[in-house]
């Protein structure tokens, strides 16, 4: 990491175990979905689910190009799903926000808040307005068997 970067990661990662700095190894991994129909009658709709973590190099290291003498410090997963209709169904819309509701209270999310979440970040400015009708999107969620599944739920709600 630059020492840039790594300020903004940590920025990011207040209450962190690990003080992130210049010099980590940071990857990240994502897989993401939008689907634009021919149809005007099927809404887009976009998701993806992200994983990044940073690990500390061990100072006693010469290695430069792999990671094996590392300790993983930090991981964290990022993500959503958004619809945006062209022709505004309001069975559709309802559905869609049904099924992310469910998601997210079965594993112990505020849907509300991700949903806020999520129509901050797609509002446009220049047209006041929000862009489709909103979903879920979340950031900086610890890595945790328990948060895995959560996003492992989103990734199979696009099947």
């Amino acid at each position: 990491l630059t020492a840039e970067r790594a300020a903004t990661i940590r920025s990011r990662q207040e209450g962190a175990d690990y003080e992130i700095k210049e010099g980590d190894l940071y990857a990240a991994a994502a897989l993401s979905i939008v689907l634009h129909s021919r149809s005007p009658m099927v809404p887009t709709f976009r998701s993806d689910v992200r994983i990044f973590s940073v690990k500390k190099r061990n100072s006693n290291s010469t290695n430069t190009d792999t990671d094996t003498d590392t300790t993983t410090k930090m991981a964290w997963f990022g993500g959503g799903a958004d619809l945006t209709p062209y022709y505004l169904f309001r069975d559709d819309v309802s559905s869609f926000h049904s099924v992310y509701r469910d998601l997210c209270e079965s594993h112990g999310y505020s849907y509300q808040q991700m949903k806020e979440t999520c129509d901050d970040y797609f509002y446009l400015p220049a047209r006041s307005e929000h862009r489709g009708t909103g979903g879920i999107f979340f950031d900086d969620t610890p890595a945790t068997v328990e948060s895995m599944e959560f996003v492992k739920g989103v990734a199979d709600l696009w099947l």
